[in-house]
């Protein structure tokens, strides 16, 4: 069965007001910058970190957000002003006033993806009243995300959907696309291993670069469409 990705696409915006246009009710965020890596809880379009610190968004060059059904990508080009681009499955979830809107992408099939995310997981204090999870490890320190702690024994991992499509001048079958979905507890496949169970290591397309996730970043935000340069 077919799967169509839809997409909305804004060539000049703040990330402060492509996340208002988004209009995400309850979303994680995650938020490169120059000199840290950070995720962040988005709530009626605001961002929130564990210790309501100062504006999360301050110095962000790229940010992916999402809540399971849609994905936001956004790319600083000048000024604080940048491409974003907006996913999802059902095009009624893309609203009108977010830009205009992309070609969808017709997948064959759909894969599921994971990344697992670096540190051990810890209860972390919060401002804001929900839970939050300290991942620690004495090589890239601390990073909180906004999810409950995983049960003893489990990591916390990042879940991705991979389209599939057909190349259509050699029939090559390929990932065309990957947008993230959540974040969620595993289970390790045995004591002390670095992999989740039932999923190989395999790498991401960019790694972040100070903590925190393997996650997928190797996307270009104006057209919604992976990048493999």
């Amino acid at each position: 069965m077919t799967t169509i990705l839809h997409g909305r696409t804004h060539p000049a915006t703040t990330l402060t007001d492509a996340l208002a246009r988004a209009g995400f009710t309850d979303a994680v965020a995650l938020l490169s910058a120059p000199h840290t890596y950070r995720a962040a809880r988005v709530h009626h379009g605001h961002c929130h970190t564990h210790d309501n610190g100062p504006d999360p968004l301050e110095a962000v060059f790229e940010a992916r957000v999402f809540d399971g059904q849609r994905e936001l990508r956004w790319l600083c080009t000048q000024d604080r002003q940048g491409q974003a681009v907006l996913l999802a499955e059902d095009p009624g979830l893309l609203p009108g006033e977010f830009g205009e809107p992309l070609p969808g992408l017709h997948a064959e099939d759909t894969l599921p993806a994971y990344y697992l995310l670096w540190g051990q997981p810890q209860v972390a204090p919060s401002t804001d009243g929900a839970a939050w999870t300290a991942l620690t490890t004495p090589r890239i320190g601390t990073l909180h995300v906004p999810v409950p702690p995983p049960p003893p024994g489990c990591r916390l991992r990042l879940v991705a959907r991979e389209y599939v499509s057909i190349e259509p001048r050699h029939g090559n079958v390929h990932v065309a696309e990957e947008r993230l979905l959540r974040i969620e507890p595993t289970e390790l496949a045995e004591p002390g291993s670095q992999v989740p169970a039932g999923q190989a290591a395999r790498p991401a397309g960019r790694r972040s670069a100070t903590a925190g996730a393997e996650e997928a970043t190797g996307t270009a935000p104006g057209t919604g469409r992976r990048n493999n340069g």
